[in-house]
Formats: C-alpha cells, structure tokens, sequence
C-alpha cells in the first residue's frame, strides 16, 4: 500500500500526510502509522549496488502482475535491509534447499546456527531469551511470508519457483548496474532465490519467451541483450 502511494507521487512526504490524515493503516496513533512509514522507507530507500531504487519498485509493485512476483521481488529487499536475514537465507537456509529440495528447518537447527554466529558478533550472545526468541519467530515469519516456509505449525521448507517478472525486474536492475555476463547470472540475489545457474538460464529462457530480452551461452561466455534499453524502460513498456 505505502509503495504504490509513493508509485503515484513519488514523494515520501505526501505519502506520509496521506497515510496520517487517511488512516490507511488503520492504526489508533499517527505515531504508530509514521513509525511504520518511516520503517518502510528505510527498507526501500537504501543505497544498494544490486536493488533497484525505490522508484523502480515501487512501479514494479503497483504493476498488474501476480502477488506472488511481488512477494519475490520485496523479499529480496527485506534480505539487503537485514544483514543477519540475510546471513540466515545464504548460509543456513540455502544449503538446506539446494542439498534436499525439501527438508523441515527445525529451531534447534535454527539455534545451533545462531550459536555459531554469535561467536563473532558478542551481541548477538548477550540478547535475552525473550529478544532470542523474537527473532526466531520473525524469521520464521518472513519465511512463511515469502512462500518459503509453509503454513504454521509446519516447518517444512522447499526451494520456491522463481517468477519471470521479479526475475527480470533484477535482471534489468543489474544490468542498469553495470553487471553483464556471467556476473550477472552469478549474483547474490539468485543465491536468495536458491536458484543453479540452471535454473538461472530457465529464467533467461522464459523472459526470452516473452520478449525481454535474448541469451546466448557458450561455456563461460554470456551474451545478454535485452529489449529495453533500461529497467525504466522494461516497466513501462512490458508492464503496462
């Protein structure tokens, strides 16, 4: 919601009034509201070298695609906003996925990684059993939220199906970056997805198919010319 009103003014302030004098939360306290506000556009305001800015995401949110390629593409700025989450999706998630396709992520698995982590970060230690417990918790959630995690009770994790649109949306992104090639088929962001590089040419495939863009592969070379001449470019005119 607080995305597509920036898509429409993109302008923080007046998403802010408009939030306040609305109510479009639904919250008793403006403070609470402006509290939300403020959390979400640190989260989408951040200087990334691989995300879009917030401009592009919120476009590509506001666009008439599935929720689910909208769950995918905010998924990945929750990861870059929170170092340990991200911690969390590559090193103690992603080997699970990509060595059993589905397996339950259990918090005794969940703690003994924490325990390994907190020997280089003391304040992860010294956190109380009620914060330790928090995080355990909201992960867990993010999980759930991004179609990671099944439903609660369950436990069971799986490796998602990556969406062409969030796909593409970070393809272009990457290249508006300067990233080609196999730098961009070996990026960060598909090791969140728990994408192989063979899925990473599924994808390339599929946003071929729509006329995205065109991939060619021969060993370690990448060929990657796509339709639009920028990401503002590809959601304006494939998405509109």
């Amino acid at each position: 919601m607080l995305l597509n009103g920036y898509a429409d003014c993109e302008d923080w302030s007046f998403v802010k009034k408009k939030v306040v004098r609305e109510n479009l939360l639904k919250k008793r306290s403006s403070s609470w509201a402006e509290n939300i506000l403020r959390t979400v556009k640190n989260r989408f305001s951040i200087n990334s070298e691989l995300l879009p800015g917030v401009k592009e995401i919120s476009k590509f949110v506001s666009a008439d695609i599935p929720k689910s390629s909208k769950v995918q593409a905010l998924y990945q700025y929750v990861c870059e906003s929170a170092p340990l989450v991200d911690r969390l999706v590559i090193e103690l998630v992603r080997p699970l996925v990509m060595r059993y396709g589905a397996c339950r992520l259990t918090k005794q698995m969940y703690n003994e990684f924490m325990r390994k982590v907190a020997v280089d970060h003391s304040e992860i230690g010294s956190w109380s059993p009620v914060v330790y417990e928090t995080w355990q918790r909201k992960f867990f959630a993010f999980l759930r939220h991004s179609r990671i995690m099944e439903k609660a009770p369950s436990l069971k994790i799986r490796k998602p199906l990556v969406r062409v649109e969030p796909f593409t949306f970070f393809l272009y992104g990457l290249i508006d970056r300067g990233f080609f090639g196999l730098e961009a088929i070996r990026s960060r962001l598909w090791q969140r997805y728990f994408m192989s590089e063979d899925d990473v040419e599924y994808a390339l495939s599929s946003a071929q198919e729509r006329g995205w863009l065109q991939h060619r592969r021969m060993g370690s070379i990448v060929e990657l010319t796509t339709s639009y001449r920028s990401l503002e470019g590809w959601l304006n005119g494939a998405l509109e």
